[in-house]
Order: C-alpha cells, then sequence, then structure tokens
C-alpha cells in the first residue's frame, strides 16, 4: 500500500514518499557535514542514493518532506524491510535508517512530522530495528527520549563497530584462547578456500544453521550473489572465503568494498590536525591507527560481509579476521570493519585488537508496544555491518 502525500500546517511542506528524481536531494540531505574531534566529515551515497539503498532493502520505503515553494528537500527517513532469521524462522524485518533534517530546518518539528508518517506506514511488521550511534547526539535526542508523535524505543544493547587495523599482541591473544577457547586446537584442522559455485547451497544452508545461535541474520540466498544482483552490489562470490572441517563449513566471510556505493569523505581538517596529518600517517606503521587520507579522499576500509561461525568459536573468529586483514592488506587497504553485539561471546577479543571503535545502541522503535518479548532470548543479536 502506497501512502498518499500528506500536506502539513506549513502550507509549502508536504511530506511524501521518495521517488527517483528525488535522488540528488536526498544524496545532499545525507551529505551534509558533521565535525568529530576535529575532522569534518561526510557521508555520501554517490553515485545514487537509492543505488547505495539497494543493499539495505528487498522492500524501500523512502520518505522527504519537501519545501515546495524553495523547491528543497528538507528531511527524510528510511524505513524498508529485509527477510531476517528472527527465532530461527524467515520474517520480514524493518530497518529504521538516514534521519536527517536539513540545519537551517531544525528546530520545526519536523522530526515530530515525520513519526506521524511513521505511524501510518509501520506495519507488517510494526516494527523496526534501529541502530544509534553514541555521536550521533541528534538521533539519540529524536528517538531515545519520549515525545509526542514519535514511536517509542527499546533498547536491546549495546553493539561496537570496529574497524580493525591491527590484530595487536600475539602472545596475549594465545594465552587468552588457550585460558577460554574451546576449540583452539582443533583450529589446526579447519581448511579454508575461495567460495566456488559448488559451494552456494552449503553457504545458504550454513546461514540457517547460524540462526540456532544468532537473531536477525538476513537470509540471503547466494544464487542472488553469483548472479550479481543489486542486494549484493560492490561483492561477488570470489570474495569470500570458507573454512571447512571434516567437509563441513564451519565458519565463512566475505571481503566487501562498498565505497562506488557509499563513502567517508574527509572535508576538513582542524589546524592542529592538519599540520600534524603527515606525522601522524608516517607513525602508524608504529602505532598501528588508521591513517588519515588527503581532505577532499575518503577513508578506504572493507566491511565484512557475515562473518560468522559458531559463537563459541573464538580461534577460529580471531584466525578469519587474521585472514581478511591480510587480504585487504594485499589489496592495498589493510582495514576491515564489523559490528558485533555485547552480547556476542566473541566480542571478548576486540580488547585485543586495535582499531577505531564505534559504539551505539541497538534497538527497536514501535507504536505498538514492546517487541522486544516476542525475541528468543537465549539467540545473540546479529548486526551486519555493510547493511547499517
Amino acid at each position: 500500500m502506497k501512502i498518499d502525500s500528506v500536506q502539513q500546517p506549513q502550507n509549502n511542506l508536504i511530506t511524501r514518499e521518495a521517488v527517483l528524481e528525488d535522488d540528488q536531494g536526498l544524496r545532499e540531505l545525507i551529505s551534509v557535514p558533521m565535525t568529530t574531534r576535529g575532522v569534518q566529515i561526510s557521508f555520501q551515497r554517490e553515485p545514487s542514493y537509492f543505488k547505495a539503498s539497494d543493499i539495505l532493502y528487498r522492500h524501500k520505503l523512502h520518505v522527504v518532506i519537501e519545501d515546495t515553494e524553495q523547491r528543497k528537500k528538507v528531511a527524510c527517513y528510511s524505513n524498508g524491510h529485509r527477510p531476517c532469521y528472527i527465532n530461527k524462522q524467515i520474517q520480514n524485518l524493518r530497518y529504521a535508517s538516514d534521519l536527517r533534517v536539513d540545519p537551517s530546518y531544525r528546530g520545526k518539528s519536523l522530526v515530530k512530522v515525520l513519526g506521524a508518517h511513521v505511524k501510518i506506514s509501520m506495519y507488517e511488521p510494526n516494527f523496526s530495528q534501529m541502530i544509534i550511534f553514541d555521536d550521533n547526539h541528534a538521533a539519540r535526542a529524536a528517538m531515545q527520549t519520549a515525545k509526542t508523535g514519535m514511536p517509542d524505543y527499546y533498547d536491546e544493547g549495546l553493539i561496537e563497530t570496529l574497524t580493525l587495523t591491527h590484530l595487536g599482541t600475539k602472545r596475549k591473544i594465545k594465552a587468552f584462547l588457550n585460558r577460554t577457547a574451546q576449540d583452539h586446537q582443533d583450529i589446526r584442522h579447519v581448511q579454508s578456500c575461495i567460495a566456488q559455485l559448488e559451494h552456494i547451497p552449503a553457504m545458504n544452508d550454513f546461514i540457517a544453521e547460524m540462526s540456532k545461535h544468532y537473531n536477525f541474520i538476513p537470509a540471503y540466498h547466494f544464487e542472488e550473489l553469483a548472479q550479481g544482483h543489486h542486494y549484493f552490489s560492490g561483492i561477488k562470490l570470489s570474495d569470500f572465503i570458507l573454512y571447512f572441517k571434516n567437509n563441513k563449513l564451519v565458519g565463512m566471510f566475505g571481503l566487501w568494498d562498498q565505497h562506488t556505493i557509499k563513502q567517508t569523505k574527509i572535508l576538513h581538517y582542524s589546524p592542529l590536525i592538519g599540520a600534524f596529518r603527515p606525522i601522524y600517517n608516517f607513525c602508524t606503521s608504529v602505532t598501528k591507527s588508521m591513517p588519515l587520507p588527503k581532505r577532499g579522499d575518503s577513508l578506504k576500509y572493507h566491511v565484512l560481509h557475515t562473518l560468522l561461525c559458531h559463537p563459541e568459536s573464538l580461534a577460529l573468529h580471531h584466525r578469519m579476521l587474521a585472514d581478511a586483514h591480510k587480504i585487504s592488506k594485499k589489496l592495498g587497504i589493510g582495514v576491515v570493519s564489523f559490528t558485533l553485539s555485547h552480547k556476542d561471546p566473541r566480542y571478548q577479543l576486540n580488547q585485543f585488537y586495535k582499531g577505531e571503535c564505534l559504539t551505539g545502541m541497538h534497538g527497536f522503535i514501535s507504536f505498538a508496544g514492546d517487541p522486544r518479548s516476542n525475541f528468543d532470548a537465549t539467540l545473540i543479536p546479529y548486526l551486519e555491518v555493510g547493511r547499517i
């Protein structure tokens, strides 16, 4: 069902579903600069906002508020859905994202207007998954505080996105795995290979098998990956590494380069950071930090697709990260990003790794009551960093 456009009390403002002709206006809204720790960055969706959203949803819902007098898009949000494993069964799961308000229109209750649209358009399912990172103060203020007309927010727990630059001290990790990892010795019997067409049935089955341990895994059909479906834009079958033990698939990940559809561009450095950037970059070989690109360039990194193994297989998880980092380095980047729930046992290893950490809250929004009671509490929340 398509929701008709809604005229606001201000006669020049209309809320409606976005169409392809809105693409440039949406890209401008999304790319509004933000400053953090002396660095001004812009999250961009070039060359097309709609093409970038191909990887988020199987059923899209993009909404804009348009100022018809100024012929300008002044606010937006997305709330489409995709099939995921929920309680071990495939169901549609909404994901709310890209809430933006033009800086010159803030304070004019536009978020509340968007909330009214959410109320009439959020059904089947009537709740949405949402991730709010700690430094996104505007989104936290909009969604995590009770406001008239806005859906209620239900917190599920903390998550961490780690942009990994180095795997830390081998001695410390080995000692930790010797104490805690049941699979530490068995890892020697695990063989890895690049995914081939004949592996697709095993990959599909493995996703279903992992849904016995993790909740909210996207329900992938890897035949579509081999066919070049736009849901897998920027990644191909040969970018996946598979791990077998006794001919059984026990782990996998894909190395995903999203820079053809999504970018994090550096717009400006503070005078101090700008002056010391060359020295900082020179020292990264020792500090194992993420290099800072030139002003106007984008950050370069790979995101990890379906970084999955048994949640107690810490040694295998570490080996997969080591392989991903090594492959990324051979491709000239050497930086990989992934997201784990703090409830995931594999998260324990993050304490040894080096990189840029971004902590956030994973939760749900709904006008129809708390959805969390419907979820199996024994399952670990799974977050696909490339689809956040």
